[in-house]
Formats: C-alpha cells, structure tokens, sequence
C-alpha cells in the first residue's frame, strides 16, 4: 500500500517538473536555502525541471521564427 502511494506521489512530482519546472526549481531553492534539504537531495527533480525548460525555450524560439 504505501509503496504504490510513494509511487503515485512521485509521478504527480514528474508531472509538476514537467508542467511547471521554473516553480519545480524555485521550490527547491527555498529548500535548500532553508536547509529543509541536502544540497543533492532533489537533483532528478532539478534536472528534469531543466530539461522542460531547455525544451520550452527551444520551442519558443522555434515558433517565433
């Protein structure tokens, strides 16, 4: 049971970094800022965050040519 609700938490997680990654981000700033998390704790989080947001800028150039 609580494996399958940790599983359901982490897809709902995948799919804010991917829907919103600039928030994802600053989310983990504050903390990490706060000291409520490790430095490296979130790191797949960021780094799907980031690759939403390369592929987002990369259509908005693409759409404004």
């Amino acid at each position: 049971m609580v494996d399958r609700y940790r599983k359901r938490i982490a897809a709902m997680v995948i799919q804010l970094a991917k829907d919103d990654p600039k928030f994802v981000k600053e989310m983990i700033e504050t903390l990490k800022q706060s000291g409520e998390i490790e430095a490296d704790d979130l790191r797949y989080l960021e780094r799907i965050a980031d690759r939403w947001i390369r592929i987002a800028d990369e259509n908005l150039r693409k759409a404004r040519r």
